[in-house]
């Protein structure tokens, strides 16, 4: 058992010697599923609130969240794959597209960010926000806690762990803008955690980005088909 960590986890580092990373286990798809079903759900509650608080910080985590329903299904149709075909090609693949699309969403949040700090909101409701958030803080925290203990095995689940990971911290900083407005009336802060959280996301995709490529780039190509 300990070899077969450490052979994952060489090949999670892109060494050229190694080619192969264990298959999906069932922890593994059960924490994914409970990913999905969870993000989902308060993706769309996220979504309603946002609308109803003015809060473009909510709005830009909300669109996060929505893409990360995109990305665990991703990662759930891949590690499904992989249980039932050992390759640990699908599973690089995987984490290079959930790497670039956090990486497309890090530059929307950035962009809109810089517009909201340009131009402050005003009648933002802090009191739904916060409330919304500290839930969000709660899920995307557990979610994290269950994909955590595979992300270090499977560049996969690693993909879906900093997808939950950013959330988290997303979350938390829409918490500490939605407390700062209702105290001081610092409405700018709004757009302020809205960059920090760009800023985040795009720390977190562009290791993930680089590990997934070297470990494509270290497979053997598949052989041409002969005439």
């Amino acid at each position: 058992m300990h070899t077969q960590h450490s052979s994952a986890h060489s090949c999670a580092q892109g060494h050229a010697h190694c080619h192969s990373v264990p298959p999906s286990t069932p922890g593994q798809v059960r924490a994914l599923s409970v990913a999905l079903i969870t993000v989902s759900c308060f993706s769309v509650a996220e979504l309603w609130v946002s609308a109803h608080s003015h809060s473009l910080a909510l709005l830009a985590d909300a669109g996060h969240m929505i893409s990360d329903v995109l990305a665990i299904a991703l990662a759930l149709w891949t590690a499904n794959q992989v249980q039932q075909a050992k390759s640990d090609r699908l599973n690089a693949v995987s984490a290079l597209v959930n790497g670039s699309l956090l990486l497309l969403v890090s530059g929307w949040l950035g962009w809109e960010a810089i517009a909201a700090l340009r131009s402050p909101p005003t009648g933002i409701l802090s009191g739904p926000v916060a409330i919304t958030a500290a839930i969000g803080l709660g899920v995307n925290g557990l979610n994290a806690y269950l994909l955590h203990a595979h992300a270090q095995d499977n560049l996969n689940l690693r993909g879906a762990f900093l997808h939950m990971l950013a959330d988290a911290g997303s979350c938390l900083g829409v918490l500490i803008a939605a407390l700062l407005i209702a105290q001081f009336g610092w409405y700018w802060t709004d757009g302020g955690v809205g960059l920090a959280i760009a800023l985040l996301i795009a720390a977190s995709a562009l290791p993930l980005i680089r590990q997934s490529w070297a470990t494509l780039k270290a497979m053997p190509q598949p052989k041409p088909l002969s005439d």
